[in-house]
């Protein structure tokens, strides 16, 4: 994602994050058609702990950026790191050109990411909303999916043309790295599969002849189906846990709650019809051999396959650098500049520095080395409150919010080996999808409700 793109996308969601905050009608007038009060936005926001918490970690990265421990430097033929003096008892940084990378960028993908959850969660107050929301980042995933289509059809990984204005390397859908296009891809199935079963359930509940459920059913077999395309095998992985956990989930919900009769056998045959047409197609106009070809490398050789090895090599170059930097940290977006240090201690991945790493393939490592103890503790706080908000509602069995929730695992499983939350798209993506997941549970209205009131749903 380059400079100017992330610029942007910091505008947008700041205009996303005031119109949000504006007053808002409270929908009820009286006799003289006048307004009696207005909700406060402001307080709502005020009220929600991630906006507080947020906050403080762009704080904590803005002092990092101010507070530089090194400086990058080079020639024309090479770069290095210059010592500075810096506050000692004051998070660090890297001093770095923006147009290559420091903390000021990663601080606007940090606050781009924080400003659109709080938009999301402030000003979206109809279940409705939140619907189309999902249905939109579906359709983007479909959109992917029929570049990605395209590219493997034409065997042309350089198109569409505007894209290859961005890099010089080939392109997986719009995406550099390939496992981050299935990773991406991945969130993408999880709402339309959380999306077809919300339908699904209130079709049941409602006696509807007819619900959308089998639209976002069959996305959903696109979007999935398109993971392993991506020629990504750690999303394919990722993917598949989840879904297995969903499954395992669904089903038990059906055992514990009530049973109520409905569905249409026509619309689900019609789906399992054009499932198989899809199937077909793909078989006749796409090519899996490449992709049975890295499945099998996998199968066969395990550990000792070069990706894999490669990276078990990095995650203990990791190991020994947060071993080094766990209280202060690097600073955000520093890990690329002070890993080099550690993993020349593993000449199979380092090449005498031919190889430069940006990330170590692993966040759950990554994240700490460059945020140190403090930013870590304001990441868990965030993650215990999100854990305590679902588990005070008791939305185990949320039509909509859980499917989400399981499906934003696959993400946390793939960071163990991967780094896709240094993709601006997946980070912020996955951080909407938990505020969705927890502004539904807010919005829906107690079982008995809606029970009694097919409607209400």
């Amino acid at each position: 994602m380059t400079a100017w793109s992330q610029i942007v996308s910091l505008v947008l969601a700041a205009a996303a994050f005031v119109t949000s905050v504006l007053p808002r009608d409270r929908g009820v007038r009286d006799e003289a058609g006048r307004v009696p009060g207005r909700f406060s936005m402001a307080s709502k926001l005020a009220r929600f702990p991630i906006f507080w918490i947020g906050l403080a970690l762009l704080g904590y990265v803005a002092v990092q950026a101010s507070n530089p421990a090194w400086a990058y430097a080079r020639s024309a033929t090479r770069w290095w790191l210059v010592r500075q003096r810096d506050v000692p008892w004051l998070p660090a940084g890297i001093a770095a050109p923006f147009s290559v990378f420091n903390a000021w960028r990663q601080l606007i993908i940090y606050g781009a990411t924080w400003l659109t959850v709080c938009a999301v969660w402030t000003g979206l107050r109809r279940r409705r909303s939140l619907s189309i929301l999902l249905g939109i980042i579906t359709a983007n995933g479909l959109a992917l999916v029929a570049v990605l289509a395209l590219q493997r059809v034409t065997n042309d990984h350089r198109t569409p043309w505007p894209l290859v204005l961005w890099t010089r390397n080939d392109i997986t859908a719009s995406f550099v790295y390939e496992n981050h296009a299935g990773a991406y891809l991945g969130l993408a199935s999880i709402c339309a599969i959380a999306m077809a079963i919300c339908f699904f359930d209130r079709g049941r509940r409602s006696f509807a002849k007819s619900t959308p459920a089998g639209v976002f059913a069959l996305c959903a077999l696109f979007l999935a189906g398109s993971v392993i395309f991506s020629l990504s095998r750690g999303a394919l992985i990722a993917l598949a846990v989840s879904l297995f956990v969903l499954a395992c989930w669904f089903l038990i919900r059906n055992r514990v709650l009530p049973d109520v009769p409905g569905g249409n056998k026509a619309l689900r045959r019609g789906v399992i019809g054009l499932l198989a047409v899809f199937v077909a197609l793909s078989a006749s106009f796409l090519d899996f051999k490449e992709m049975s070809k890295r499945l099998d490398l996998f199968a066969t050789e395990g550990s000792k396959e070069l990706s894999v090895h490669s990276r078990v090599l990095a995650r203990h170059a990791d190991t020994d650098m947060l071993g080094v930097y766990w209280e202060r940290g690097v600073g955000a977006g520093g890990f690329r500049y002070l890993f080099p240090e550690y993993v020349k201690n593993y000449p199979e991945i380092y090449d005498g520095g031919n190889l430069f790493w940006e990330h170590g393939h692993c966040d759950w490592l990554e994240l700490p080395i460059e945020l140190g103890l403090a930013g870590d503790l304001m990441i868990v706080t965030g993650a215990v409150w999100w854990m305590a908000w679902f588990v005070r509602r008791r939305a185990f069995w949320s039509a909509l919010a859980v499917p989400l929730l399981i499906g934003c695992s696959q993400t946390l499983i793939q960071a163990g080996f991967d780094f896709p939350f240094q993709c601006p798209a997946i980070l912020t993506t996955w951080c909407v999808l938990i505020a969705v997941a927890g502004r539904w549970v807010e919005l829906e209205p107690p079982r008995a409700e809606r029970a009694g009131d097919p409607a209400s749903a």
